[in-house]
C-alpha cells in the first residue's frame, strides 16, 4: 500500500479521463451549457450572458477533483462589477465528458479550451482574463501563453505552474500504464480515495478545517460520475505537451499570483520561484490561507481579483 498511496499524492501534483455516462444530467445548473469541442462534451456555465456592455470577460478554471462549484463565493463579485464570466468544468471532472483516450497535458487542455472560447465569442474580438486555481492554474498558464492575442491577464491561485512544461516523469507515467499497477489505483481510487469520509479528510486539509456535509457534496457529487477513478489514474497516462511553452512569455502580460501562506498541497515557494524567473509578476500571499483561498478567504481574494481586473479592464 506505500507504494500506491505514493503515486496517489503525485497524481495530485501532476496532470487525467472514462466514457460520458447517462448520470450526467442534462442541466445541473440553471446556467449550465454543453458544447462539443474535438469530439469531447465540455460542461460551462455563464454569467451575465446577456449583460449588453460588459466591463471584461473572465474565465474561471478549476484545479484537481474541482468543479465549477469551486468559485460560489468569487461569481458575486465579479457579476457585480459587471464582468461577463464563464466559469467551465475540465474534461473529466465536474459534468464534463470522461474520456480514457484523452490527451490531459496542460497545452491539450489550453487548446481546447481556447476552441470553445472561440465557439462562445463568435464576433466578439474582446479579450479574456483568465483565472485558474491549482490544477487549472497550469492550464491557465497554458492558456496565457499559447494565445497571448486574445489574452488580457492571467491570475493564478495556488496554482500548479510551471517554467517550461515538461515535467513529465515518464517513470510514474509508466507505473500509471502499466496494467497491474492500473487495476490497483482505480479500485483504490473508486473504493477508498473517492469515499466521501476520505475526500473530506483530503478536503479538511487543503481548507485547514473540516468542511460541512453541504460543501464537501458539492465537490463529492460529480466525483461519483462512472469513469472519474479511471479519469484521476489515468492523469498521468496519457499527458505529453502539444506545444512547448515557457514561462518567459508571461512578461508580456499583466500576471497576478494569489498564493496562501500556509499551503500544504502546493507550496508558497513555487509561486516565489515563478516570481524570480518573472518579475513582473504581481505575488501576493495570503497569511493564513492554505490551498482553497478563494473559497476559505473569499473577501480577501475578491478584492484583490477585482481591482487587478479592474486596472487591466478600464
Amino acid at each position: 500500500m506505500p507504494l500506491i498511496r505514493s503515486l496517489m499524492l503525485l497524481l495530485l501534483l501532476f496532470n487525467c479521463t472514462g466514457d460520458l455516462c447517462s448520470q450526467i444530467p442534462e442541466t445541473p445548473f440553471k446556467n449550465s451549457h454543453f458544447d462539443v469541442v474535438d469530439s469531447v462534451k465540455l460542461h460551462y456555465r455563464i454569467w451575465n450572458e446577456d449583460l449588453p456592455h460588459p466591463k471584461g470577460k473572465v474565465i474561471l478554471i478549476h484545479g484537481f477533483c474541482g468543479s465549477t462549484f469551486c468559485w460560489r463565493y468569487n461569481i458575486d463579485s465579479l457579476t457585480a462589477s459587471k464582468y461577463k464570466v464563464i466559469a467551465i468544468d475540465l474534461p473529466g471532472f465536474g459534468y464534463s465528458e470522461r474520456d480514457a483516450k484523452l490527451n490531459q497535458s496542460q497545452s491539450n487542455r489550453g487548446r481546447l479550451i481556447w476552441e470553445l472560447l472561440t465557439k462562445i465569442d463568435g464576433e466578439d474580438t474582446a479579450k479574456w482574463n483568465i483565472v485558474g486555481h491549482s490544477m487549472g492554474g497550469g492550464t491557465a498558464e497554458a492558456l496565457a501563453l499559447m494565445n497571448p492575442g486574445r489574452t488580457k491577464s492571467l491570475t493564478i491561485l495556488n496554482g500548479m505552474i510551471f517554467l517550461k512544461n515538461n515535467n513529465v516523469n515518464m517513470r510514474i507515467v509508466g507505473l500509471a500504464n502499466h496494467p497491474v499497477y492500473k487495476k490497483i489505483l482505480i479500485s483504490y481510487t473508486k473504493n477508498q480515495y473517492l469515499s466521501f469520509n476520505n475526500f473530506r479528510r483530503e478536503l479538511k486539509s487543503t481548507y485547514g478545517f473540516l468542511p460541512d456535509t453541504t460543501t464537501t457534496m458539492g465537490y463529492y457529487e460529480p466525483l461519483q460520475i462512472p469513469g472519474t477513478a479511471e479519469t484521476i489514474v489515468n492523469l498521468l497516462a496519457n499527458s505529453h505537451e502539444i506545444q512547448d511553452l515557457d514561462a518567459a512569455g508571461l512578461a508580456q502580460l499583466p500576471v497576478l499570483v494569489i498564493w496562501g501562506k500556509k499551503d500544504r498541497t502546493i507550496r508558497l515557494r513555487n509561486g516565489k520561484k515563478l516570481k524570480r524567473a518573472v518579475p513582473s509578476i504581481d505575488l501576493q500571499v495570503i497569511p493564513d490561507a492554505r490551498h482553497m483561498p478563494m473559497e476559505t478567504h473569499p473577501a480577501i481574494v475578491n478584492a484583490m481579483l477585482i481591482d487587478f481586473l479592474n486596472k487591466n479592464n478600464p
